[in-house]
């Protein structure tokens, strides 16, 4: 037993360091632009072999799913997106070793099948809740710095600066996630992709209304013309009023979308207390007709009032 502890204890460990050096040391997609830019030719002969971490080589092994290509594609502008320097293969890669290891681990101390299976279940959706925090978090932290960008550029247009280089300012005055954005949308440019499909690019990989809002407006004053610094401000300052609502209207739905959370999660808690401390008594539900028709009945009524309240705070600015 102490082998096998020690010997899952050890890929735990491996199986970390891999992941660390993958998000740490690996190179990320944006970064990977500076190989057609004139300064790279000769730095690049002075480069090293490039590191092959044992992840990569796993992927390697991954067969290509020709018919998931739709869902692979989602998958990899979900990482793009979340700026996770992760391909769909390296990701699966890791939702499957670690699901392995710690499902592995729990069977091996518990011996508890029921449990095993809803540890599989946490841990294969773990990196994919990640991603989607930290998708959203920079979201938001975009949307946060769009008022100063656009500030930034109507300001260098009023200075005499032209559009693309007050593109430039925003991009090296203005930190990550606004920042790096925009330094991917120049370049982009610089390799002779049409601007307004750069900015639809831009959209893609962001997920923003005031993105969108000054997108759209930057693309109609191409076609009919106009004092573009007076329309950024216009832009700004409505902007700058979405975003004092919405904040208003977060505080004022935080204590509902808490209730939602207590709610939803309660049940699940008090199942696992229960089956922790008296798995005979639990697993009633599960072994007679009235117990699942109870968890069926639990189910609708917990979905139902998850519905209810996400519908009382969800309000569309």
């Amino acid at each position: 037993m102490a082998i096998i502890l020690f010997i899952v204890f050890l890929a735990v460990f491996l199986l970390t360091a891999a992941i660390l050096i993958i998000i740490y040391g690996r190179q990320k997609p944006i970064d990977k632009l500076k190989y057609f830019e004139e300064d790279f030719v000769e730095e690049k002969k002075s480069l090293k072999k490039e590191r092959i971490s044992l992840i990569k080589i796993l992927s390697n092994l991954v067969p290509d799913f020709k018919f998931n290509k739709k869902n692979i594609r989602k998958t990899e502008l979900e990482l793009i997106r979340a700026d996770v320097p992760l391909t769909f293969e390296e990701l699966l890669v890791i939702k499957l070793l670690s699901t392995f290891v710690i499902v592995f681990l729990i069977y091996s101390i518990t011996r508890d099948l029921l449990l095993s299976s809803f540890t599989m279940v946490i841990v294969w959706n773990i990196p994919s809740l990640i991603i989607l925090k930290r998708k959203n978090d920079r979201f938001k932290m975009f949307d946060s710095q769009l008022t100063e960008a656009i500030v930034i550029i109507s300001n260098s247009l009023k200075a005499g600066y032209s559009f693309l280089q007050a593109l430039s300012v925003v991009s090296e005055q203005i930190k990550e996630p606004l920042g790096k954005e925009f330094k991917r949308l120049l370049k982009e440019m610089s390799l002779g992709m049409p601007e307004e499909e750069a900015f639809r690019s831009l959209q893609q990989r962001v997920v923003s209304e005031d993105l969108n809002l000054l997108i759209n407006a930057l693309l109609i004053q191409k076609d009919i013309g106009g004092n573009l610094s007076e329309i950024l401000d216009n832009i700004s300052e409505t902007i700058r009023e979405r975003q004092k609502i919405k904040n208003e209207l977060k505080t004022l739905t935080a204590q509902g979308k808490l209730s939602g959370l207590i709610i939803g999660l309660m049940p699940v808690f008090l199942g696992l207390v229960i089956y922790a401390f008296n798995k005979e008594y639990i697993m009633l539900l599960f072994t007679t007709r009235i117990g699942i028709f109870m968890i069926i009945a639990s189910i609708i009524s917990e979905f139902i009032g998850l519905l209810f309240i996400r519908k009382i705070i969800n309000i569309e600015v």
